[in-house]
């Protein structure tokens, strides 16, 4: 098999896997039926963990194991976010304020990074091949801390066009970095880090950042906080994002840049949450919240 071959089933492989996982069986919204069906994010977990076990205890090209872990570790997380999300109640968290919806996101990181780096360490997988790791240190630090100026100089005078005032923000600000660090490390790791080193090893780095940028961006479908044609632009600017986002994984070697890069992002989907929830014609209705 020639590597431009190789490289064309690998690709096609991981989109059809990650429509699975993260668009057909995502509960983040109702598109179609399997979206609420437990048994299908189930039978995902399944039908992932039987090439997981048999590529990772094979003699093949040790990408193809990592690459199906990869899947069993998303779909897992993806069930076991879902379930997270039934403690809302019993834990007395609400989506009506940006306070209850940070928390929700929080307990949903927990869950799904956790799963994620518990499955990696019983699989006997090192956390350095999700990328969780210093890399290049200064490098990641100046991109991210750059990124996330960038976007926090941006969202300024987003926010006082929404009526979101300085008030508002200084009342808010640690549920407001709650909210875009837990969501921005959890996307990194479970849309991007998870299935970049596989692909990169067996499709090419340049490959790898347009294949998670896709995902990154067809994930994101849908978001029910914004109009048609504001979603379709949206969709676009993500898929630019995630190619920055993945150029940093590759060229730092590290998770650190892209989410701090990503946080900063976040501030800008942060300022229409507030707006419609703290802003001065009151609760608007709560926006849906978990895609950030």
């Amino acid at each position: 098999m020639t590597e431009v071959v190789r490289g064309l089933l690998v690709g096609v492989i991981y989109l059809v896997g990650c429509g699975l996982v993260f668009v057909c069986g995502s509960s983040y919204y109702s598109l179609f039926r399997t979206n609420r069906s437990w048994l299908f994010k189930a039978a995902l977990v399944v039908a992932s963990a039987v090439p997981a076990w048999f590529l990772l205890r094979s003699d093949l090209n040790p990408a193809y194991g990592l690459l199906a872990f990869a899947f069993l570790a998303a779909a897992s997380a993806s069930v076991l976010g879902a379930a997270g999300a039934q403690l809302h109640k019993p834990l007395a968290i609400e989506d009506d304020s940006l306070p209850g919806m940070a928390k929700a996101k929080a307990l949903e990181a927990i869950i799904v990074v956790g799963s994620i780096l518990l499955l990696a360490r019983i699989v006997g997988i090192p956390l350095s091949v999700l990328y969780v790791r210093a890399g290049d240190l200064w490098l990641g630090l100046s991109i991210g801390a750059s990124g996330f100026a960038l976007f926090t100089l941006q969202a300024i005078p987003q926010g006082r066009q929404l009526g979101v005032n300085g008030e508002m923000i200084r009342k808010l600000w640690p549920w407001i970095l709650v909210f875009v660090f837990a969501n921005a490390f959890m996307e990194e790791l479970w849309f991007r880090a998870l299935f970049f080193g596989p692909l990169s090893s067996l499709a090419g780095p340049i490959a790898a950042i347009l294949l998670t940028a896709a995902i990154f961006a067809v994930v994101h479908i849908g978001a029910t906080y914004m109009s048609k044609e504001q979603r379709v632009r949206f969709l676009i600017i993500l898929f630019v994002l995630g190619m920055a986002w993945g150029a940093c994984l590759h060229f730092t070697g590290s998770i650190l840049a892209s989410t701090l890069f990503h946080a900063g992002a976040d501030l800008m989907v942060i300022n229409g949450f507030i707006a419609a929830l703290h802003g001065k014609n009151g609760k608007t209705g709560a926006p849906d919240a978990a895609m950030g």
